[in-house]
C-alpha cells in the first residue's frame, strides 16, 4: 500500500513559476514582497508581534503603510 501526504509542499519552485517570475513587472515584485512580508508577520505569535510592536490588527496597515517610505 502506498503512502500519501496531503500535506507535502514542494519546496522549489515549479517551471511554470519559474517563468512567470522571467516576464513579471516591478509591481509584480513588490506585490508579491508585500503579500510574503504580512504572511510572515501573521503567521507570528501574538507576544513575538508584540516584541516587534504590532498589534495583530494592525498587520495590514504596518505593511502598507511602512511601504510607502
Amino acid at each position: 500500500m502506498a503512502f500519501y501526504d496531503p500535506s507535502f509542499a514542494p519546496t522549489r519552485p515549479t517551471l511554470r513559476a519559474r517563468i512567470a517570475r522571467l516576464f513579471e513587472t516591478e509591481f509584480d515584485r513588490k506585490a508579491r514582497r508585500l503579500s510574503d512580508e504580512v504572511a510572515a508577520l501573521r503567521a507570528l505569535s501574538d507576544d513575538a508581534l508584540a516584541r516587534r510592536g504590532i498589534a495583530r490588527d494592525d498587520i495590514l496597515f504596518h505593511v502598507f503603510v511602512g511601504a510607502r517610505r
